[in-house]
């Protein structure tokens, strides 16, 4: 049985006294709030946690990645089969005494040659006609329209602009002369 030496600074109390009293009933208050006392620390020695604090429970799914591991698992296996077919070719070549560089292919006599020479002879001369027809044509566009139009609207911007600009020349550039 515990003694009252044992309870802690605050002495737990079932009846707490007003007023000391002596004798028997002082006693028999000792022994109550002693049972008392010892009855409260053997519940509190088992009281369950109302809120749970444990780590969440883990599941094998989420750490093991199983298409991950087959993944792997194929791309092992590719290389392993190249390798061995690496490892073939090195010991057929070596075997054969080194490596044969031979080129004896002999390209098959197609039977659309003829036809397919005559088209590109057909489609290159073509094709020159249409050059000849572009260089002689002569331009729709007239490009000193064009440098007349440039200048007048170079004179509005200056003439509305806050900074004017310096007025550059302009430069003419030479003809092209693509008939030859």
């Amino acid at each position: 049985m515990h003694t009252v030496y044992e309870m802690n600074k605050a002495d737990y109390l079932a009846f707490p006294a007003i007023v000391g009293t002596t004798g028997q009933y002082s006693n028999m208050r000792k022994i109550w709030d002693n049972h008392h006392y010892k009855y409260h620390k053997d519940r509190m020695a088992n009281v369950k946690p109302i809120v749970d604090n444990k780590a969440p429970r883990t599941y094998l799914h989420c750490h093991l990645k199983m298409k991950k591991i087959q993944l792997e698992q194929e791309r092992f296996m590719d290389i392993e089969k190249n390798n061995r077919l690496l490892l073939y070719r090195i010991a057929h070549t070596k075997a054969g005494g080194g490596q044969d560089n031979w080129n004896v292919y002999k390209p098959k006599h197609s039977v659309n040659t003829d036809f397919r020479k005559r088209e590109l002879v057909k489609i290159s001369l073509e094709n020159q006609v249409i050059l000849k027809r572009i260089n002689m044509a002569k331009s729709v566009y007239d490009h000193k329209k064009w440098l007349d139009d440039y200048k007048v609207t170079g004179g509005y911007i200056s003439r509305i602009s806050k900074y004017p600009q310096e007025s550059k020349p302009v430069k003419m550039l030479p003809p092209l002369n693509l008939l030859k």
